[in-house]
């Protein structure tokens, strides 16, 4: 049996250990766990403000579908799904990030 050093554990918002799973699945769940996250708070807004915009009688059924954005709104939304995507791809990088310096460290030694 080797003992094989533990490499520390992406360090994302909330996360929760999941006893049992190695590095490459546990990255793989924190991306997912986060990834569900943003998408839960996100479908929660949209459902608020549909609902809300339905009762005020200012939303046309079909015009969300409809709209299409201008050069700002997608500039906007470009940035933040640049975001999610870092978000969701944090603990693969992190990982890769501590790795490289651990292979740098032990070159230098």
């Amino acid at each position: 049996m080797t003992n094989k050093p533990q490499m520390a554990k992406p360090q994302t918002a909330g996360r929760r250990d999941m006893p049992g799973l190695d590095e490459g699945d546990d990255q793989t769940f924190a991306m997912i766990t986060a990834l569900a996250s943003e998408l839960a708070m996100a479908r929660e807004r949209i459902d608020t403000l549909e609902r809300l915009l339905a009762q005020a009688g200012t939303l046309d059924a079909g015009a969300v579908e409809a709209y299409v954005p201008d050069e700002d709104a997608a500039k906007a939304r470009g940035a933040l799904r640049q975001r999610l995507i870092g978000k969701v791809f944090r603990p693969i990088s992190e990982a890769a990030m501590r790795r490289a310096a651990k292979t740098t460290s032990n070159q230098g030694a």
